[in-house]
């Protein structure tokens, strides 16, 4: 009796912070995914028991987010794939955290310097996993911050195998700031770096956000060979000279290709060489 009465007192503090009109909005979208198909605005009116005119205004604004659409016919919606897109951005975001870890861990261990999982998103650099060398050795870097794409390696990894139209918006939106004497701020600069990542699957940045720090990336690519995410490694420029980032290339290449293996994909192997790095490098 007494876990009854907890039961029910838990119960009525959660409904204090429910809002009702965001649960009446899931109840639609749940409704109309159980019709499998197109929905008639008087079925849901009946079947939720909500009048039609609130029904309107509910369905009028989850069209304008994207998540149902009117056809053509009046009275009539159906729920378009953005629920699916949400849904496998998390599920590639689950993958990609227990498929990467492993090789994260055994390629900082065998580099001794920081290694980084980054991901895009909004023309930004998201750190989703962090292994350290020193505490304070990386201060940009921490996992869920962001920072500005174009100036890091595992950045302009990410942007380099973006649509056209979608890096072209990115960089007409983005405010090419300059952080340290080597951060790139002309855009043609910029595209001709990303011209050659694509090409070679490598990327560098010559202490381009944070002084004194050298850094060097590789993509990682899911099932259909969409580029999802990057590794990189990063250090102090005193470690990460010209004849070390060579080998280090290689180190992360591979181990983004081992991720991008476990997420299905068969890789290539890539090429650095002395004449590349310079293109990195500013004059």
């Amino acid at each position: 009796m007494h876990d009854k009465q907890q039961t029910e007192e838990s119960n009525n503090k959660q409904e204090k912070y429910l809002i009702k009109s965001v649960i009446k909005a899931l109840d639609i979208l749940e409704e109309m995914a159980e019709q499998n198909g197109e929905v008639r605005v008087k079925d849901l009116s009946e079947k939720l028991h909500i009048g039609k005119s609130t029904l309107h205004r509910f369905l009028s604004t989850l069209a304008y987010k994207g998540y149902i659409k009117q056809v053509e016919e009046k009275g009539k919606y159906f729920i378009t794939l953005k629920l699916f897109e949400i849904g496998n951005h998390i599920l590639q975001s689950q993958d990609l955290h227990s498929r990467s870890m492993q090789v994260l861990q055994e390629l900082h261990k065998k580099t001794g310097e920081t290694v980084h999982l980054v991901v895009l998103d909004k023309g930004d650099a998201v750190f989703v996993n962090k292994l350290d060398r020193y505490k304070s050795l990386v201060t940009y870097s921490a996992i869920g911050k962001r920072a500005p794409a174009y100036c890091l390696a595992s950045g302009k990894v990410l942007l380099s195998y973006l649509a056209q139209d979608e890096l072209e918006n990115i960089l007409k939106n983005k405010e090419m700031r300059q952080f340290t004497k080597n951060t790139i701020t002309d855009i043609n600069q910029l595209k001709e770096q990303l011209s050659e990542i694509r090409k070679r699957g490598i990327a560098f940045d010559f202490e381009e956000l944070e002084p004194g720090i050298n850094c060097v990336a590789a993509p990682i690519r899911n099932y259909t060979g969409q580029v999802v995410a990057a590794v990189s490694i990063s250090g102090r420029i005193t470690n990460l000279t010209n004849e070390r980032l060579k080998t280090l290339a290689r180190e992360v290449s591979e181990a983004a290709q081992k991720i991008s293996e476990n997420m299905g994909y068969r890789s290539k192997n890539r090429t650095v060489d002395d004449n590349y790095i310079k293109l990195f490098k500013k004059n």
